[in-house]
């Protein structure tokens, strides 16, 4: 039987709801920032990346903070998996930067505003299958960078671990699975 695990984007789907925004928004908006994470990826991995008018502003809001973060790509869009609670994620970067000697967990968004409880707990929820991967010297900080749909520079969003936020966040990996197990 093979096994079945749950993406970190459908436990907190449970924790928002999207019921307010038209489906043809939503789908179209999940594309955009599909197409913009693939081209980051493109990007860093020396490709030439596709986009049309609208993708390409976020990507320069991307470049804009490139140019002054000036990170050193470790890895790109990897996914990860978790057999203890079955659960999966894939993170958009891990980077070293300048004078820092662990590496920080990068999560690009094309989000209209930003999330903070959600946002915080997929940084959480990402750094735990991190740290179950054997991923070692990880920062305890998480930027998550909101890209602007202008081209502007982005909103960085820096969230600091804590153990009492990922335990939180376990929790509702289980009441996923115990939900799931009810159905």
């Amino acid at each position: 039987m093979e096994k079945k695990y749950v993406r970190v984007s459908e436990v907190l789907a449970r924790l928002q709801s999207f019921d307010h925004i038209p489906e043809q928004v939503l789908s179209a908006k999940q594309t955009l920032g599909s197409n913009v994470h693939a081209a980051i990826k493109d990007f860093v991995d020396g490709h030439f990346p596709l986009l049309t008018h609208i993708e390409f502003r976020y990507f320069q809001s991307f470049e804009k903070w490139k140019e002054v973060a000036n990170p050193l790509f470790i890895s790109t869009e990897q996914r990860y998996w978790d057999d203890a609670k079955m659960l999966t994620g894939q993170i958009d970067a891990l980077v070293k930067l300048e004078g820092e000697e662990t590496s920080v967990l990068i999560d690009f968004k094309t989000s209209a505003q930003e999330s903070p409880l959600i946002w915080r707990m997929q940084a959480h929820l990402y750094y735990y299958l991190l740290t179950q991967n054997n991923i070692c010297n990880l920062s305890k900080r998480f930027l998550f960078v909101k890209l602007d749909k202008k081209g502007k520079f982005p909103l960085v969003c820096e969230y600091k671990f804590s153990q009492k936020t990922l335990d939180k966040c376990l929790r509702e990996v289980d009441l996923y699975w115990e939900e799931k197990n009810l159905l």
